[in-house]
């Protein structure tokens, strides 16, 4: 068991930075397909084989395929269940070797889609995890009070022998139109960024950082750090205004 504060660090809004370009094109040795229910078993397959193994948070708090696998499963159902998710799959082997999962989020809680309402129930390490989290989630609506409807980024992965050739960049906003989601009433999107990749990626394509977890809470119990396998140092909030 863990003794991990809930105190995050509140940051100032500053200029938007443009979109980051990339000369490498994934697309010629990687698909980007819309993820739908028919792919879970293979998306479920790399999460819990390749994605718990290495992602910083979940090694650093000793989470595996079994501790992880309720957890997973909820969030690949839910994200299953809207049009923003994708897998990327490697055309010579034919694998799938990553994924985008992405979700609705609003104010309204009663406009949540019912089947996916948060309701398990975690113990010890994951539930401070969880509930990290979730109070990250709950905070992006006091720093955008204009926001009523947003798209949650809730996992992104790419394995590490697919790493370093352009996907992660290309895979940030694939398939997404912002004016289709402006006239649809989206006012932003959001992410909890829990690895140093993806938060450095966030911040160089235009999302601002508005909150991270405080490095001196990541305490186990009896007063030893919680030691990261990188130099990922906290979990931290992204997001992108639409309503520019």
């Amino acid at each position: 068991a863990t003794m991990l504060a809930r105190s995050f660090k509140r940051l100032g809004e500053s200029a938007v930075r443009g979109f980051a370009s990339s000369p490498r094109d994934p697309t010629a040795k990687y698909d980007f397909i819309p993820a739908e229910e028919r792919d879970k078993g293979r998306i479920m397959d790399v999460t819990l084989n390749h994605f718990l193994p290495t992602e910083p948070h979940s090694v650093a708090f000793g989470i595996d395929k079994e501790t992880g696998k309720e957890l997973m499963d909820w969030i690949v159902s839910k994200s299953l269940n809207y049009p923003f998710s994708y897998s990327i799959v490697h055309k010579e082997t034919g694998k799938t070797i990553g994924f985008r999962l992405m979700s609705v989020a609003h104010r309204d809680s009663t406009k949540v889609i019912k089947l996916f309402i948060f309701k398990i129930k975690f113990d010890n390490i994951l539930s401070i995890l969880a509930v990290m989290s979730a109070g990250m989630k709950e905070d992006i609506w006091k720093f955008h009070p204009e926001a009523n409807k947003i798209v949650r980024r809730e996992l992104t992965f790419v394995h590490k022998d697919h790493q370093r050739k352009g996907i992660a960049k290309h895979l940030l906003h694939v398939g997404i139109d912002f004016e289709k989601l402006r006239l649809d009433g989206y006012d932003g999107m959001v992410s909890e960024a829990s690895s140093l990749a993806n938060q450095t990626l966030l911040a160089k394509n235009g999302y601002k950082m508005l909150m991270e977890s405080q490095r001196e809470s990541y305490t186990w119990r009896d007063g030893r750090p919680i030691v990261f396998p990188d130099t990922t140092s906290s979990l931290q909030l992204y997001y992108l205004n639409l309503r520019k």
